[in-house]
């Protein structure tokens, strides 16, 4: 365990930090107000636009959402009301893009009140334990709900587990609940806590948590040290204006190049002041892009880049070479507690991988 948790409260502004060592992983700032993904809404169809096979959704007395067809049961008319959740926040110009197949997230499993499917993630490959995760799922999952279990139900308790399903189980029936007296349109469940996210995507991963308010936090099991300033003490304001810049160095001196537009996000990777070592130009190639690879890892997940995303890497020759900078990306994203999927190296030799937008 060598993760900490940073936390400050100042004028009633709380902002939370995720730490590796010195590497700055996660930062979080209280906004409120805005259409987040993961929030759920009882919305009014406002207009049906056939030529899409979709619908817009009023949420609110100024925000509309997109609705596709595929992500409903059955296909809404002018005038409904139904429920809708956030699956990818509003970016641009675009509106937020809707679900109506609600999903709760839990520690160990995600509920699907509205389709009633058993999975285990894919990041759980020796089969003995997915068949023994499908086999809970189905024992635990409420009547007409289904179960996604996540990578941290791997090797845990059937307890833990039946917990944190019936937690989800009974956040759902609060929903509903609500649902019943709410007047269209209107948010019916606003996105988990940050600092609650962070606690249950890095579970057994925090030593402590560092905070100038150390009353305001709920309790808990971890240690809590008290600071009056936790983000000088770490750099954190420093370290997270280098990681927002459009060029980003990397410790070897290449550094990357981050673009990003409405349909996609652009790395490029420069050599810089890199010069290697005498092994040769081919391992030196390979050793600046496992470390761009490792890079561009913590600043997807630190700057919640989502969406389709191309990496233009230092040109390397050997199919061994591009198959060790994938594995090591690939690798690097397993800390992610967001789906990211790594679709390899395009004929044009660009990396292409695809990220969810948190």
């Amino acid at each position: 365990m060598s993760k900490q948790i940073l936390m400050e409260v100042r004028d009633g502004q709380r902002e939370i930090a995720l730490l590796d060592g010195k590497r700055l992983l996660a930062f979080f700032q209280d906004e409120g107000g805005g259409v987040e993904a993961e929030q759920i809404y009882f919305g009014v169809v406002d207009r049906i636009v056939k030529g899409m096979e979709a619908c817009f959704v009023r949420l609110g007395k100024d925000q509309m959402g997109f609705l596709p067809f595929s992500e409903c049961r059955e296909k809404p008319r002018s005038g409904d009301r139904l429920l809708v959740q956030v699956k990818k926040p509003p970016i641009g110009e675009k509106a937020p893009y809707l679900t109506a197949d609600i999903a709760l997230a839990g520690r160990y499993a995600i509920l699907t009140p509205c389709s009633a499917r058993f999975a285990v993630s894919q990041k759980i490959t020796e089969e003995t334990e997915r068949t023994r995760l499908k086999n809970i799922a189905a024992k635990l999952a409420p009547a007409g709900c289904g179960l996604v279990m996540r990578t941290e139900s791997a090797d845990a308790a059937e307890e833990d587990m039946a917990a944190d399903v019936n937690a989800l189980s009974a956040a759902w029936n609060e929903i509903q609940e609500k649902q019943k007296t709410a007047q269209a349109p209107c948010l019916l469940k606003g996105r988990e806590d940050a600092l609650a996210r962070l606690l249950r995507d890095e579970h057994g991963e925090i030593s402590e948590i560092l905070t100038n308010t150390p009353e305001a936090l709920p309790p808990l099991s971890l240690p809590v040290r008290s600071c009056a300033n936790p983000f000088d003490l770490y750099s954190v304001r420093a370290k997270l204006e280098k990681s927002m810049q459009r060029k980003v160095w990397l410790d070897c001196g290449g550094y990357l190049i981050i673009d990003r537009t409405e349909a996609l996000t652009v790395i490029d990777v420069n050599s810089g002041k890199f010069t290697g070592d005498k092994t040769g130009t081919e391992n030196t190639f390979v050793k600046l892009n496992v470390e761009a690879a490792q890079e561009t890892a913590r600043i997807l997940r630190l700057r919640n880049i989502g969406g389709i995303i191309i990496i233009d890497f230092v040109d390397m020759q050997s199919e061994d070479s591009r198959a060790a900078v994938q594995k090591a990306l690939e690798d690097a994203l397993r800390d992610d507690p967001v789906k990211a999927v790594v679709h390899g190296f395009t004929t044009l030799g660009l990396m292409e991988m695809t990220r969810k937008k948190n």
